[in-house]
């Protein structure tokens, strides 16, 4: 592999000056992003072949143009980001095929395999608040009797790992390996990752597809009440979805939705820590609730970027690009954008309207944010009424992870 540049030494380079590999922007991200929104909104990367957009009416416009894929493979060869994610697919290409999953595909392709997958997945998740609750109430009396504990590793973690677990058909006894493949494979887009994280993530990539391509097998030869024997079921049926299609998605459903939920989750708690007036008024209207989720999602996002790749050369906010640069949306920034926020900067749980890009926009938009959206409701609401009298635990301030495209908490001590 080509010697890795020094990052900290590219103050050009946006993508990681404004990522959270650098300890400012995890520390205060928004004292980096509302300069640069006001003075460069579109803004070139002057080492990689990107823009960077601030603007929410620019990032808006890019997310819904179906013409400009979402697909990496399309992005130019000079990036060395990108690249190192296509190594790690191709790496388990020649086992399990090529990633045909929901979140790269274009249209038609995109449209044919999401309606099927959607299909199938929202109707589990529309009956899915029970075992929500149920999973939600087993995680917290664990906890009972403790005088303290980290609400991410002990809690958040767990509640979104076990509901898709329940819901993909896997395994009690093989979640905690689920769990370790995903979040080795989500420092794909880090650009400092070393050999050892490289092999974690491949590794990760193959423990995921192995899984559930032996489900697979099972289920078609003995069909459960899960999203696998759902998917087989209507492929049998004449659903045009292939193999390969069935497993990728499956991958995807499980790493899009474990972390990405677990930070809603963890973010969400820390907003309410922080945020006593808002914490009193779910107390006393526990319905706010869904508004106060909407409001976490937009004021601290668990997924800060995301990218479009063009098939041609074009311009963006009056900013020219290339074929194959990656058009990078900081939703970080474009949620706490005044031109569409008042007062963006404001916690405000009766928000609205609230048109944040958390779960991204257009035909690409996420499409388990309705799970996502009871399971944070749920979770939260039942910490705070378990715990009536949680606080941050003293000299331990939230720590952010640091891995590149993510908002999500590393450690949240609190004490009951």
């Amino acid at each position: 592999m080509a010697a890795k540049p020094d990052f900290g030494a590219l103050p050009r380079m946006l993508m990681y000056r404004f990522s959270e590999l650098n300890p400012e922007m995890r520390a205060d991200p928004h004292a980096m992003l509302d300069p640069q929104r006001a003075e460069c909104p579109v803004d070139r990367d002057q080492v990689l072949p990107a823009l960077y957009v601030t603007s929410y009416g620019v990032a808006k416009d890019l997310l819904t143009d179906s013409a400009i894929s979402r697909n990496f493979e399309y992005a130019s060869p000079k990036n060395f980001v990108i690249n190192a994610v296509r190594e790690l697919n191709h790496a388990v290409e020649g086992e399990f095929g090529r990633h045909d999953s929901m979140l790269i595909l274009d249209d038609p392709d995109h449209a044919r395999v999401r309606g099927i997958v959607a299909k199938a997945f929202l109707a589990r998740a529309a009956q899915a608040r029970p075992m929500i609750e149920q999973i939600v109430e087993a995680t917290l009396a664990r906890l009972e009797g403790r005088a303290g504990f980290d609400v991410v590793e002990e809690f958040a973690c767990h509640v979104p790992i076990n509901v898709l677990g329940a819901i993909l058909g896997c395994e009690e006894a093989d979640r905690a390996d689920l769990r370790r493949w995903t979040e080795a494979g989500q420092r794909a887009f880090d650009p400092t990752m070393q050999e050892d994280g490289r092999l974690a993530a491949i590794e990760g990539r193959r423990g995921i597809l192995a899984y559930f391509r032996d489900r697979m097998d099972l289920r078609r030869a003995n069909p459960g009440d899960d999203l696998v024997s759902d998917l087989l079921a209507a492929q049998a049926a004449g659903a045009p979805i292939s193999d390969g299609e069935i497993l990728h998605n499956m991958f995807a459903l499980l790493v899009a939705g474990h972390l990405t939920t677990a930070d809603l989750i963890g973010n969400g708690a820390m907003l309410l820590l922080t945020h006593p007036e808002a914490r009193a008024k779910i107390k006393d209207n526990p319905a706010l609730i869904a508004s106060a989720v909407d409001e976490m999602l937009r004021f601290e996002p668990p997924i800060a970027t995301t990218a479009r790749f063009p098939h041609q050369d074009g311009a963006l906010g009056g900013c020219p690009y290339q074929k194959g640069d990656a058009l990078t949306v900081s939703v970080l920034a474009a949620n706490r954008d005044p031109a569409t926020f008042e007062n963006p900067h404001e916690f405000d749980i009766s928000r609205r309207p609230n048109p944040h890009l958390a779960f991204g926009a257009g035909s690409h938009m996420c499409v388990g944010a309705p799970l996502a959206r009871i399971e944070g409701q749920v979770a939260i609401s039942q910490l705070f009424e378990r715990f009536p009298n949680l606080r941050l635990a003293e000299n331990k301030p939230p720590e952010w992870r640091a891995v590149a495209g993510v908002r999500g908490l590393a450690r949240l001590d609190v004490l009951t």
